[in-house]
């Protein structure tokens, strides 16, 4: 499932395949996993979409996986999430 909101901002970014983020930042994974301790690279027009919803998580790739929500957009450096 491809997030549509997401989709448009992050085009730029995507056809630079994400090598050397430009204008972006590092967070750490929102999976609050214990003892999770993944930085994550991402453009800050992504952090900024994935801030103003509240059901959004942005992870370390896997860290989807442990049930804390389903992906939306996966990418090299992290992934888009959505809580249930």
């Amino acid at each position: 499932m491809v997030d549509t909101q997401l989709e448009p901002l992050a085009k730029h970014e995507r056809d630079d395949q994400f090598t050397g983020v430009r204008a972006g930042l590092e967070i750490a994974c929102e999976c609050g996993r214990s003892g999770c301790a993944e930085v994550i690279a991402l453009p800050w027009c992504v952090y900024k979409q994935a801030q103003r919803d509240p059901r959004r998580l942005l992870l370390a790739p896997g860290h989807e996986l442990s049930g804390i929500g389903r992906a939306l957009n996966r990418y090299d450096s992290f992934v888009v999430a959505a809580t249930e």
